[in-house]
């Protein structure tokens, strides 16, 4: 079987194949014509015909179903060549493995409830293809669709697979690429990116195609053709490294930095610890303190019982009570003085830092601020000169922490920002 899995592929087939260690969640994503959803198919025939189980193949609207994974599914039969074995059915949706007779049942998420009333007495639904993924608007959308599939105990020697297929969308903020567009992702979730250059059975006129956009617009052509979520079409913080960062780099770091953003209920607090090392121009993000809800008092509690109260900490000028109170618990900190421009020039100092270093263990959070932020855009799609306003707490924390380095290089008057 494997020779009719394409290279680029192997990886994915492979990880179908393990026991140990096995991934519930095998993502394929990707540009236009990359064969992703190809894959999937194959894999969803040739398990069906290996094991007494059920798919169910969705899709957020249901009539998109019979011209897209119904097809696909069907070439897949016809090109392993046991197109005698299945049976074809139309009303309702369905594929049918003759020799069993455990099947492909079709469900568009447009009407939820059917899909929770699925019950198959012979055969257990084990397999769940979600097709156009980024089509669903919340990821609880999609997790009540899986949930309604893994609920049972599925018989000794027989697995879940939940397959997902997506182009990325653009905005990296939407949920599908905060998920998966990630270096942290959960134990059991594998990861494919694919393109037309993986298939080596894409035409001479897609090949054109997508060479004319690229000439026009190569933001269009990185997103569609390459799956790329470009976001705005600028990348903020090109400078990033994730690494661990040892306690033998840490025993050295003498030019530390503390900030804070307040939060409470719906937005999030973010305390970060750093290092800047002036003469390399390298930010090293080495401690967090992040989370909704956290009261000042816990907050100081915590940056005492790690030893951080004897630094200064520069905070949100916004909450002069809260400053006041920390002062109380025995933590030194001070408003940042902020002034006109100094959220756009904060972010810009970061942006041209030579490197910011944050280890991903210890600051998870503060990770994926950075990782996933993006800059904001007018109503015409055109780029501001300045971050989104949402999720950013812990780059907040990294300005006012440096706000003294700042300084040194530009003086900022007058009101907060």
């Amino acid at each position: 079987m494997s020779e009719k899995v394409l290279p680029k592929f192997e990886p994915f087939w492979k990880a179908c194949n393990r026991k140990d260690r096995r991934k519930l969640y095998k993502v394929l994503k990707g540009g236009r014509n990359s064969s992703k959803s190809t894959h999937i198919a194959i894999r969803v025939i040739y398990d069906l015909m290996r094991n007494p189980v059920n798919a169910l193949a969705v899709r957020k609207v249901a009539t998109t179903l019979e011209e897209s994974v119904y097809e696909q599914l069907i070439w897949a039969i016809e090109y392993l060549g046991v197109s005698h074995l299945w049976k074809k059915q139309k009303s309702p949706l369905r594929l049918i493995y003759k020799p069993r007779g455990n099947m492909v049942i079709f469900r568009g998420a447009d009407k939820p409830e059917k899909i929770k009333s699925i019950k198959k007495s012979m055969f257990p639904i084990a397999i769940l293809w979600v097709e156009e993924l980024a089509e669903f608007k919340t990821e609880d959308d999609v997790s009540t669709i899986v949930n309604s599939v893994i609920r049972s105990e599925l018989p000794e020697g027989l697995y879940y697979d939940i397959y997902y297929s997506y182009n990325p969308p653009k905005r990296k903020q939407s949920w599908v690429n905060k998920k998966f567009e990630t270096q942290f992702l959960p134990d059991n979730v594998f990861v494919h990116h694919s393109n037309f250059f993986d298939n080596p059975f894409v035409s001479k006129v897609f090949i054109e195609e997508a060479n004319e956009i690229k000439a026009k617009n190569e933001f269009k052509y990185r997103w569609e053709y390459l799956g790329e979520p470009i976001g705005s079409g600028v990348v903020p913080f090109t400078n990033l490294t994730f690494r661990r960062i040892t306690d033998e780099e840490i025993k050295h770091f003498d030019n530390i930095r503390q900030g804070i953003d307040w939060g409470y209920a719906a937005d999030a607090f973010s305390f970060v610890r750093c290092h800047l090392d002036k003469k390399r121009r390298i930010l090293y993000i080495f401690g967090e303190i992040y989370g909704v809800k956290l009261s000042n008092r816990y907050v100081a509690e915590q940056i005492k019982k790690k030893g951080w109260h004897s630094f200064m900490s520069i905070a949100d000028s916004a909450e002069p009570k809260s400053i006041d109170e920390m002062k109380g618990y025995g933590i030194r900190i001070k408003g940042a003085e902020k002034g006109p421009g100094s959220v756009e020039y904060g972010e810009k100092w970061l942006d041209d830092l030579d490197e910011i270093i944050i280890d991903p263990y210890r600051c998870p959070s503060t990770a994926k601020e950075f990782e996933d932020i993006d800059y904001q855009t007018d109503k015409d799609g055109n780029i501001r000169s300045k971050l989104e306003d949402k999720n950013n707490h812990s780059i907040d924390s990294c300005r006012y922490a440096c706000e003294d380095d700042m300084r040194t290089e530009r003086s900022w008057k007058g009101a907060s920002s």
